[in-house]
């Protein structure tokens, strides 16, 4: 918190001081010409009706205003009645339906122009086909048969 800002220096001369505090706060600040890039994409998901659905979304410069699409359209935040939440970059779909089915895109934007994600397809199970094996599902144990002699 800048105190005192025009008031005494005690000491100080104040062109080190205002060289010092541009310094600290350049760091707060991404270069303004620099375009923004997704680093990480979310990814397509099949989810049972109800499920959760979780979209991720990594940008840079960090600290950049993140935002999200379903199927074009601008999703102005969370929506409870969607039953969509965002929080920094993460999309959570708590309850699956028809109303959230659909293409997902994250957007970055800078002055310098905006970057949307390559898009995310979230689709509903079928009632009669399987879901697909999680990411980062342990495989099962090889199976050893003994020779016999």
């Amino acid at each position: 918190m800048l105190r005192g800002t025009m008031t005494a220096w005690r000491g100080t001369r104040p062109e080190v001081t205002l060289a010092c505090l541009l310094l600290a706060t350049a760091g707060c600040f991404a270069d303004l010409n620099e375009v923004p890039q997704v680093t990480v994409q979310p990814t397509s998901t099949v989810q049972k009706p109800g499920g959760t659905v979780i979209l991720g979304c990594v940008v840079e410069p960090p600290r950049m205003n993140v935002t999200w699409r379903l199927n074009g359209k601008e999703l102005n935040g969370s929506d409870d009645a969607l039953g969509v939440l965002i929080t920094h970059g993460t999309l959570v779909i708590t309850a699956l339906n028809n109303h959230t089915v659909g293409r997902y895109q994250c957007v970055a934007r800078m002055p310098a122009g905006a970057v949307a994600s390559v898009p995310a397809t979230v689709t509903l199970a079928s009632e009669s086909a399987p879901l697909p094996p999680c990411h980062g599902a342990v495989p099962p144990p090889p199976t050893i048969h003994a020779a016999s002699c």
